[in-house]
């Protein structure tokens, strides 16, 4: 859930005027950046060291 707070401070980073699929996406991007903050936070995401080794390791086996 986004606060109040963040999306009033997000909307007065944006110009005067706006259309509603930009004020939208605007939402959707701080909604999904709070849940992956709240994942990372319960340490639900995945470390960068792991991702970037099985990154290695897929680019590896598809040579």
């Amino acid at each position: 859930m986004i606060s109040t707070a963040a999306i009033v401070e997000s909307f007065r980073q944006l110009p005067e005027k706006i259309s509603l699929d930009e004020a939208v996406e605007r939402l959707i991007i701080l909604d999904r950046y709070g849940r992956a903050m709240e994942e990372i936070g319960q340490e639900k995401g995945h470390k960068n060291e792991d991702v970037m080794r099985e990154m290695k390791e897929w680019i590896q086996a598809s040579r």
